[in-house]
């Protein structure tokens, strides 16, 4: 009889093969660069853009507690906690690699990432830049049904890229929105209780 566990398990593998059928060339391309930094460049810049226009000189604190968030979640995540999980990826897989497509890199090399693959840190660091930004704009941005929308789309548009890629599956993207919730909530946490001037729910 099988348990919770071993059911998860089951539809992890399942979703990630689903999805890796549907391939095709160009979606691969699509999806291999939507999970780079470069791709993503403008709306970092935006971001800092509005937070500059918003804040003035103030949004440095912010770019720094930014900055101190992503570099704990991918701390946490990639030097603490996926060691300790050690759960290889999809590629990792004997039984699991050989019936997914594997996605090719531009420099010819089939795209296999890192060994261990929870929690998915390209979905923490996602998750995290979105919550703490939108903490920031939120009171002072006109457009924040906008930017928050865009900000979610963005969470799940970089998320499955990485369950498409073949090197994640869908409860390492949960894992890394859980780490990046928990992250967020005590930095803001921490900046209510020190008295820290900025932006409040």
């Amino acid at each position: 009889m099988f348990s919770l566990i071993d059911h998860i398990v089951h539809y992890d593998r399942w979703a990630v093969w689903f999805i890796s059928q549907q391939h095709t060339p160009w979606l691969d391309q699509l999806m291999y660069n939507i999970s780079t930094f470069s791709f993503w460049l403008p709306l970092y810049l935006t971001i800092a853009v509005l937070l500059y226009m918003m804040y003035g000189k103030k949004c440095f604190r912010m770019f720094m507690a930014i900055g101190l968030v992503l570099g704990l979640v991918s701390i946490l995540g990639s030097e603490i906690i996926k060691p300790i999980v050690g759960r290889p990826r999809p590629t990792y897989c004997s039984k699991l690699r050989p019936m997914l497509n594997l996605v090719v890199k531009p420099n010819g090399h089939l795209y296999f990432g890192g060994h261990d693959s929870y929690p998915s840190g390209h979905a923490a660091n996602a998750f995290a830049l979105i919550m703490l930004s939108f903490y920031y704009l939120k009171q002072k941005m006109v457009a924040k049904r906008f930017f928050l929308a865009f900000g979610i789309l963005y969470v799940l548009t970089v998320s499955f890229s990485r369950i498409y890629l073949c090197v994640h599956f869908p409860t390492d993207i949960v894992g890394g929105w859980l780490l990046a919730g928990i992250v967020v909530a005590c930095v803001i946490q921490g900046e209510r209780r020190a008295g820290v001037p900025g932006a409040m729910w």
